[in-house]
């Protein structure tokens, strides 16, 4: 009974984006088909007397048919940092002071790709997948694959809006196995996707998606990606981007265990990862447009 309820307060949100948006006119023709790609790179390091490093990468690649679309994107998050900063080896009177050996602190790697084709100038079908491997948050591999609806809700020069409903099937590895939790299982996505033009040089772009099993109804996700670029010139835009990662039903992760004194016992426990995740990134983003434009 609860799955049924779940199902259908997932419908039932679709179904209302679609009557709110109804009004609006596909009054923006797309772009001419061809191959597009939007590529970001932020870089960090410090050294001498801490040293830190950290990288994120994101990549967009995008081909568009006079019917159909094909998108590929993918990120990278990854920061190491000396512990401890310094060290000195030896002797209290006769020793080297060196770095300390380089830790990793935070590595987060995703990919997804979808296939859109249109029946309609609002409606069509999808087919996609997703990766993602983020080992701090328990999780050596999540594998999804997705097949659904989309509607085209909003389609203007300066705002498009575009939902999905799609059945899913997910495999995930876990870094600690939860005997209590299914590695592979059906559900259902929810997504909601959106671009914004202010002006001539700014655009936001944000995409909400809700994954749900039809398993284990506790087990819900939340992935909010947030993006906005400023041109700079035609090719150079300087982004900001906020990525919300929520889930309600965390891994298992080890964390090291300390008595009430704050001293390390060298024992390690299992406990819940955190429900929150969230990233912030300042990146140089390079487009390139319409390399081919053979339909």
């Amino acid at each position: 009974m609860e799955r049924s309820h779940t199902c259908s307060r997932t419908i039932g949100a679709l179904f209302l984006l679609i009557a709110i948006a109804h009004g609006a006119r596909s009054a923006y023709a797309p772009p001419p088909p061809g191959w597009y790609s939007k590529s970001g790179l932020s870089f960090v390091m410090t050294t001498g007397n801490s040293g830190t490093s950290t990288l994120g990468a994101k990549l967009e690649v995008k081909r568009l048919w006079p019917k159909a679309t094909f998108a590929l994107n993918g990120s990278v998050v990854r920061a190491e940092a000396s512990e401890p900063s310094r060290r000195a080896v030896g002797r209290p009177t006769d020793f080297q002071v060196e770095d300390g050996p380089s830790v990793v602190k935070a590595a987060k790697y995703d990919a997804n790709t979808t296939f859109d084709r249109r029946v309609t100038d609002r409606l069509a079908w999808q087919v996609g997948g997703a990766f993602e491997r983020d080992r701090f948050s328990g999780l050596k591999s999540r594998t999804l694959g997705v097949a659904g609806i989309s509607y085209l809700l909003a389609n203007r020069k300066d705002f498009t809006l575009k939902s999905a409903l799609g059945a899913t099937i997910t495999h995930q590895n876990e870094v600690v196995d939860d005997p209590t939790t299914k590695d592979t299982f059906v559900g259902l996505r929810l997504a909601v996707d959106t671009e914004r033009k202010f002006g001539a040089s700014t655009t936001y772009v944000g995409g909400l998606a809700v994954d749900e099993s039809l398993e284990d109804t506790a087990d819900a996700r939340v992935r909010f990606a947030n993006a906005l670029a400023v041109a700079m010139n035609r090719r150079l835009a300087l982004q900001v981007g906020l990525l919300l990662l929520y889930d309600h039903q965390p891994s298992l992760v080890l964390l090291p265990l300390f008595d009430g004194s704050g001293v390390a016992t060298g024992l390690t426990v299992p406990a819940r990862a955190a429900t929150l995740d969230t990233t912030f990134t300042v990146s140089i983003v390079v487009s390139f447009a319409r390399r081919a434009a053979t339909p």
